[in-house]
């Protein structure tokens, strides 16, 4: 009996796998025409499949034209919508082609996943009528994102905090950045909120409220030195951006100073939205190996999911002066069963001028021995060699 136990359980084990082969067999047969018309068909150019006709509840309209003119296409296995099931984040990977310029690759992002989008969708609708379904459009303008109409000169800390992290306790300098560098408008570089078209405004606004993203990549550019990838534009709710490289991860096994040059690339980055001439702390919520990349050339280090960053004004701070505002805070170790957790407070993070969150972040869920991902455990500089 006991030799006969393993023997049946190994059958069951091979007739699973073989289910799953036929399974997937199967699925591809029932989906052979779509296979052939996915190939064929540019989806890209489809303004329901980019969402465009929700506009203005969208993330912009900068990047329709290249969009519609079939500029912009998915990769090879991107063009398979019966794999989407497998794509829960909704990013995919495309080429982008300029006359002049070739093509090149770009990810796009729908900010989140195909709940995360209905939901939205049903809060629009019952704010504005009360049910989970309603005309979209005419519904936005029954909104909170409707509210601050061509009257309203400025955007203000009280009108949206709270609305994501970035703005869990946004500074007037801050907003105004926001405003001044969004990038979804073709008069750009005022801080004033009337100069945005009633369209722009409440894209603006949905996209702070929904996925802040956008946003964040805007107000802090690569351009400039700040360690994201760098905003393309977008077209309904389809955002494009530069890809960076393979995800962190791909260089777990490296030669190890290979991996001790990205340990200390991940710690300036870490240094760098803490400190920084423009007194904007930046503190990272979701460290994890799949949010930062690695450039092929250059080997450079970049964040490439910018969603959960609370940002600090430490001017603001310096000059509130909230108690122990000077007083050094120092992040609490705590072991956690999951993976890529963090133990921090918001609050805390937005009321001290000195704080080593991002560090202590990058130390435990991307170097130290507490590190886990995908199974493994030790971190980016595990097993060093002997000295």
């Amino acid at each position: 009996m006991l030799r006969f136990i393993p023997i049946k359980f190994g059958r069951l084990y091979r007739c699973l796998k073989l289910l799953l082969v036929v399974g997937l067999f199967v699925i591809l047969l029932m989906n052979t025409h779509n296979l052939f018309a996915s190939f064929q068909k540019n989806e890209l150019t489809d303004r329901r499949f980019i969402n465009l006709n929700k506009c203005p509840a969208c993330f912009g309209t900068s990047w329709c034209r290249k969009f519609m003119n079939g500029q912009v296409s998915f990769e090879t296995w991107g063009r398979l919508r019966f794999l989407d099931v497998f794509n829960v984040k909704n990013v995919y990977f495309a080429q982008y082609g300029e006359p002049r310029e070739g093509t090149r690759r770009v990810v796009l992002k729908r900010l989140g996943s195909n709940q995360e989008l209905a939901d939205i969708d049903q809060k629009i609708c019952k704010r504005a009528t009360g049910r989970p379904r309603c005309d979209l459009i005419q519904a936005m303008y029954k909104t909170e994102f409707a509210r601050l109409n061509g009257d309203v000169r400025l955007l203000t800390p009280d009108v949206v905090e709270g609305w994501s992290d970035l703005v869990h306790c946004p500074s007037q300098r801050l907003l105004d950045r926001v405003v001044r560098r969004y990038a979804e408008t073709k008069d750009s570089g005022s801080f004033l909120l009337k100069n945005l078209k009633d369209t722009e405004r409440m894209q603006l606004l949905m996209t702070l409220a929904f996925n802040p993203e956008p946003l964040v990549l805007q107000s802090f550019p690569s351009d400039e030195g700040w360690p994201f990838a760098k905003y393309l534009g977008a077209c309904g709710r389809m955002v494009a951006v530069n890809y960076v490289g393979e995800e962190l991860w791909s260089f777990y096994n490296a030669p190890w100073g290979k991996r001790v040059d990205l340990a200390k690339q991940l710690m300036d980055i870490a240094e760098q939205l803490t400190n920084n001439d423009f007194d904007f702390a930046l503190y990272l919520l979701d460290v994890s190996f799949d949010n930062f990349a690695v450039g092929p050339r250059d080997g450079k280090v970049i964040v490439v999911d910018a969603e959960n960053i609370v940002v600090a004004d430490k001017r603001l701070i310096k000059q509130n002066k909230p108690e122990n505002y000077d007083v050094w805070y120092e992040s609490k170790f705590e072991e956690c069963d999951k993976e890529a957790c963090l133990s921090f407070s918001k609050d805390v993070l937005c009321s001290r001028v000195t704080v080593d969150h991002n560090y202590y972040a990058v130390c435990q869920n991307l170097l130290s021995r507490y590190a886990s991902w995908r199974g493994s455990t030790g971190g980016l500089l595990h097993d060093p060699p002997p000295t």
